[in-house]
């Protein structure tokens, strides 16, 4: 079980909250989560896109593994901007596996 943390929103936020969960037909705390899980990535990606995180650094922020990562920004048609380093440290993060 994960742990409970306490947040203020404000009426727009709650009013999309409802009626997400209405149309999914889920509790209101699973959307709240798919709502973090998914904005994490949102700003994973938009950050990465922007030139703000490596490529490496974006997957992390997005709790995503660096080929799951790379995969979704293929999907969403973002054009790769994986540099000599990226590469390195992806190099580096596969010796801790191997």
């Amino acid at each position: 079980m994960g742990k409970v943390i306490s947040v203020r929103i404000n009426e727009n936020l709650e009013e999309s909250i409802k009626r997400y969960s209405e149309e999914k037909k889920e509790d209101q705390s699973d959307i709240i989560r798919n709502l973090i899980n998914n904005g994490s990535v949102y700003l994973a990606i938009k950050g990465y896109a922007k030139g703000e995180y490596s490529i490496g650094k974006a997957a992390y922020l997005a709790n995503l593994s660096l080929s799951e990562f790379m995969d979704l920004i293929m999907d969403l048609g973002i054009r790769s901007k994986i540099s000599k380093e990226d590469l390195l440290e992806g190099y580096e993060n596969l010796k801790e596996f191997f």
